[in-house]
C-alpha cells in the first residue's frame, strides 16, 4: 500500500511539475498573450488537474472488475500467453501484462539488501508525513469554513434601498436568484462573495454613485454566475490534499486572477461601465491602502482578492474593446487538443525504485549523471561534490571524508574515506577511485572506460592535471593562502589567484586574501579586480566584489570596481554586488557616474528600486540624492518608481531646489494617477518645502488625468499653505489654475479649503 502511495504521488509531482511548468513557461515566452481570458483559464485548469488524471491512469489496470466481467478475462489472458488466475464468484483482478504497464519508468535499478530496509523506511515515512500534513490542512481549511459561514450569518442586514433594488434588477438579468445583502466584517475592505450566496459590502461602499455600484454589483453576481465560489473551495481543498506540489500556488494565483478578468469584463459589458468599475477598483485600492485592511477571507470570492493586481486590472479595463485578447476558435481547441495529449502521453512515464544516474549512463548521457549525481543526495554529512563543464568536457569530483594534497599538488597525500574523480573530453572517460584502507593506505581503482587497468605514462599523466584540478576546489583556500602570503606575501597570492581555472576557485582565492586581513596597495587591489572582473559566473563574481569591497578602495579602483560590477550578468546579483559598495560609496561625479551606469545595466524594476533604496539608506548625502533620481527615472513600474521616489523624499528637507525639480520631474513621468499622488505627498510632507516646491507639485498634479487623486494632492497643498505665514496669494492663484477642468463638486472642496486659510 505505502509503496502504492509512494508512486502515485511521486508520479503526479512528476506529471503536475510538466504541466504546470510547461504552461507557466509558455506564459513567460509571451506565447499566450493573444489568448481570450477563457482560454487561458480552460489551459490553467487542465495543468492544475490533469495531474491526477494522467497520475492514476496506470492504476487502472489494477481496480477489481465486477464479476460478468470473468468471461472476459480470460481470453485476454490466452492471448497474452499467461495462465489466468483464479476467480471467484464475485470479483476478478487481472494482473497487468507486459504490454499493459507504463512504456517508460526512471530506473529500476535493484536495492541492495543491507539499504532496501531502510529505503522502505523512508518511504512509509514520507508517505506518513505526507497524509499527516494533508489531514492537518483539511482539518483548518474545514475550521476556516465553518467559521466563515457563522460569522457571515451574524453580519447585519444591509437595509439600503438602492443596493436592493440595483441587485435585484442585476440578478434578474444574469437569470440568478438575488444574493442576501450584508454589511462587511470591519477588516474587510473589498466586496466579497461569501458561502450561501451573500453579498458583504464594506463601508466606503455604500455612498457609491449608482454607475460604480451596478459595476461592483455586476463584479460579484458574476462570480456567482460562473460558479467561483464552489471552484475556489475545490482548488483550496486540493491544495491542502496535495500539499508537497508547490507549483500548484503558480496555477491557483493565476486562476484567481483570469477569474477577475472575466468578471471584470462580464460587469464592464454594459456601456459606460468600464470607467466605472476602473474608479470602484482604485476606490478600492485606497481603502485597502487607508484603512489597512486585508482583501477579505481566502475562500471567499472578492472584487480585490490578494491574488488579483488591481493594476494589471484597471489597466486591461481602460484599454479599447478591440485591445481585448482573442483568437480563433480552432486555436482554442486545438490548444486544448494539445493539452489533453500531454495527459494521454504522460501515464507512460511513472516514478518507481530509481536510479536516475544508471539509466542516464544507459542513455549515454553520464555527463549529465554527473551534474546532477543523484546518489550524492543521500552522502553522509560531510561529503563534498564538485561538477564543471569547459568546452568539450567535463570534471565531477565526489569525497566522501577528508583529503590533502603533496606539495606539488599533483598528487593525493592522505585519504580517509573516499574519493572519485571522473573527467570526459572528446567521447574519452577517465575515472579513478581512491578508498582508504586504514593507516595511511589508499586504494586505486583507475578506470579509462568502463573497465579497470592498471596506470601506464598517459594515465599518470591525466592524474597529474587531475590532481593539480582537485587542489584548486578542495584544498582549504585560507590555508593555501597562508602558506603562499609565507612564501612570496600579496604577489605570490595574487599569481596563484591569476593562475586558477574555474570560477569556483577563483572567488574562493579572493575570499580567503581578504580573511588574510592586509592592507593592499593600490597596485594590488587593481590586480584582485581584474581577476573579479574575468570571474564569467554571476555569483561567484558577486561574491568576489562583495569580498573586496571591505577595502578601502580610491576613486580609480571604485571605478574599477563599479565596472566590473555593472558587468554581472543577472540583476539579483548585480543589485546585491553594488549593496557592498553602498556604505563606502565615494561621491564625486566620476564615480557616481558609473554607479549610474552600473545600475542602468539592471532590467528589472524591483532590483532596480532596491539597489536605488539601499543606496541611499547609506549615503544620504546631496550628490547620491541627486544621483539617485535620475537612475529612478528609468524604473518603468510605476509603483516602484513611486516607491524609489519615496526613499529619496524622507531623506529630504524640502529647501534643496535642484533635487526637488529634479524629483517633481520624474513624479510628472509617473502615469498612474495613484501612484503619482502618492508621490508627491511623499515631497509634500517634507519639513522646508517652499514655494517653488509646492509650484512643482502643482504642476505635477495639473497633468494628472484621475480627478480623485488631483484633488487628493491639491488638498493636501491647500494645506501647507495654511501653515505658512504670510499666505502666499499666487500659489493660491496657481492651486486654482490646476484645478480646472474637474468637478464642480471637486472644485468646491478646494475652495472650501481655500475659504479656511485666507
Amino acid at each position: 500500500m505505502t509503496d502504492g502511495l509512494l508512486t502515485w504521488l511521486c508520479s503526479y509531482l512528476l506529471h503536475s511539475s510538466l504541466l504546470i511548468g510547461g504552461l507557466w513557461a509558455a506564459e513567460r515566452a509571451r506565447l499566450l498573450v493573444r489568448l481570450a481570458t477563457s482560454t487561458q483559464e480552460t489551459l490553467w485548469r487542465i495543468a492544475l488537474l490533469g495531474g491526477l488524471l494522467s497520475a492514476s491512469l496506470p492504476l487502472l489496470p489494477a481496480l477489481p472488475l465486477p464479476h460478468w466481467s470473468a468471461d472476459i478475462a480470460r481470453p485476454q489472458f490466452a492471448a497474452q500467453g499467461l495462465a489466468p488466475t483464479s476467480v471467484n464468484a464475485t470479483s476478478t483482478l487481472i494482473e497487468a501484462p507486459a504490454a499493459a504497464r507504463p512504456a517508460a519508468q526512471l530506473g529500476a535499478l535493484p536495492l541492495a539488501t543491507g539499504i532496501v530496509s531502510q529505503a522502505q523506511d523512508i518511504a512509509i515515512g514520507f508517505v506518513a508525513l505526507w497524509l499527516v500534513g494533508a489531514a492537518v490542512m483539511l482539518a483548518a481549511l474545514a475550521l476556516q469554513w465553518a467559521w466563515l459561514g457563522r460569522t457571515v450569518r451574524r453580519l447585519p442586514e444591509l437595509a439600503d434601498a438602492r443596493w436592493r433594488r440595483l441587485a435585484a434588477a442585476l440578478a434578474a438579468d444574469l437569470g440568478l436568484p438575488v444574493p442576501a445583502l450584508r454589511h462587511a466584517r470591519v477588516g474587510w475592505a473589498s466586496p466579497l462573495i461569501a458561502p450561501g450566496r451573500v453579498l458583504c459590502l464594506p463601508r466606503w461602499c455604500l455612498d457609491l454613485p449608482d454607475d460604480e455600484a451596478r459595476a461592483v454589483l455586476g463584479h460579484e453576481l458574476a462570480h456567482l454566475h460562473r460558479r467561483d465560489p464552489a471552484w475556489r473551495l475545490l482548488t483550496a481543498t486540493l491544495q491542502a490534499l496535495l500539499w508537497p506540489q508547490v507549483l500548484n500556488r503558480v496555477a491557483l494565483r493565476r486562476l484567481d486572477l483570469l477569474a477577475e478578468l472575466a468578471c471584470d469584463a462580464a460587469a464592464a459589458a454594459p456601456g459606460g461601465q468600464r470607467l466605472a468599475l476602473a474608479q470602484s477598483l482604485l476606490r478600492c485600492a485606497e481603502a485597502l491602502k487607508l484603512q489597512g485592511a486585508g482583501h477579505g477571507p481566502a475562500l471567499a470570492c472578492g472584487a480585490a482578492s490578494a491574488g488579483s493586481p488591481l493594476l494589471t486590472r484597471v489597466r486591461r479595463l481602460l484599454k479599447a474593446d478591440g485591445d481585448a485578447p482573442r483568437e480563433r476558435r480552432g486555436v482554442r481547441w486545438g490548444l486544448v487538443a494539445v493539452m489533453l495529449a500531454a495527459l494521454v502521453a504522460l501515464p507512460a512515464v511513472v516514478v518507481s525504485n530509481t536510479h536516475g544516474g544508471g539509466l542516464l549512463e544507459r542513455l549515454e548521457l553520464g555527463g549529465v549523471a554527473d551534474a546532477i549525481d543523484l546518489p550524492g543526495f543521500v552522502n553522509k554529512s560531510g561529503s563534498k561534490r564538485v561538477y564543471s563543464r569547459y568546452p568539450g568536457g567535463s570534471f565531477a569530483i565526489t569525497l566522501d571524508g577528508s583529503v590533502s594534497f603533496n606539495d606539488a599538488e599533483d598528487d593525493v597525500q592522505a585519504l580517509s574515506g573516499k574519493l572519485r574523480v571522473r573527467e570526459r573530453e572528446g567521447g574519452v572517460t577517465h575515472e579513478m577511485t581512491l578508498t582508504s584502507l586504514g593507516e595511511g593506505r589508499i586504494q586505486r581503482d583507475y578506470r579509462p572506460g568502463k573497465e579497470s587497468r592498471p596506470m601506464d605514462d598517459a594515465a599518470r599523466q591525466w592524474w597529474a592535471r587531475a590532481a593539480a584540478r582537485m587542489a584548486e576546489h578542495l584544498a582549504d583556500p585560507l590555508v593555501r593562502a597562508q602558506r603562499l602570503f609565507a612564501r612570496g606575501g600579496v604577489d605570490a597570492v595574487l599569481a596563484d589567484m591569476e593562475r586558477a581555472s574555474d570560477d569556483f576557485p577563483r572567488r574562493q582565492r579572493v575570499e580567503a586574501l581578504m580573511r588574510l586581513n592586509q592592507t593592499l596597495p593600490a597596485a594590488a587591489q587593481d590586480r584582485l579586480i581584474a581577476v573579479a572582473g574575468r570571474i564569467g559566473g554571476a555569483f561567484e563574481r558577486r561574491q568576489a566584489l562583495q569580498a573586496i569591497a571591505g577595502q578601502v578602495l580610491a576613486e580609480p579602483q571604485q571605478l574599477a570596481w563599479l565596472k566590473a560590477a555593472g558587468g554581472i550578468d543577472g540583476d539579483f546579483e548585480r543589485r546585491e554586488a553594488l549593496g557592498a559598495l553602498a556604505p563606502r560609496l565615494l561621491t564625486s561625479p566620476d564615480v557616481l557616474a558609473a554607479w549610474r551606469d552600473a545600475l542602468g545595466r539592471i532590467g528589472g524594476d524591483f532590483e532596480l528600486r532596491s539597489a536605488i533604496e539601499a543606496q541611499v539608506a547609506a549615503t544620504p548625502q546631496p550628490a547620491v540624492l541627486g544621483a539617485a533620481v535620475q537612475a529612478a527615472s528609468s524604473i518603468r513600474g510605476d509603483f516602484e518608481k513611486r516607491e524609489a521616489l519615496g526613499a529619496i523624499a524622507r531623506r529630504l528637507q524640502g529647501d534643496e531646489a535642484a533635487l526637488v525639480d529634479a524629483y517633481a520631474r520624474v513624479a510628472s513621468g509617473i502615469s498612474g494617477s495613484f501612484e503619482r499622488r502618492e508621490a508627491l505627498n511623499q515631497l509634500l510632507e517634507r519639513p522646508r518645502l517652499g514655494a517653488a516646491g509646492l509650484e512643482r507639485v502643482l504642476a505635477s498634479a495639473e497633468s494628472m488625468e484621475g480627478g480623485f487623486e488631483r484633488l487628493q494632492v491639491l488638498l493636501r497643498v491647500a494645506e501647507r499653505l495654511g501653515q505658512a505665514s504670510p499666505v502666499d496669494a499666487a500659489l493660491i492663484d496657481r492651486l486654482r489654475r490646476a484645478g480646472r477642468g474637474m468637478s464642480e463638486q471637486e472644485r468646491g472642496q478646494i475652495e472650501n479649503a481655500l475659504d479656511r486659510i485666507t
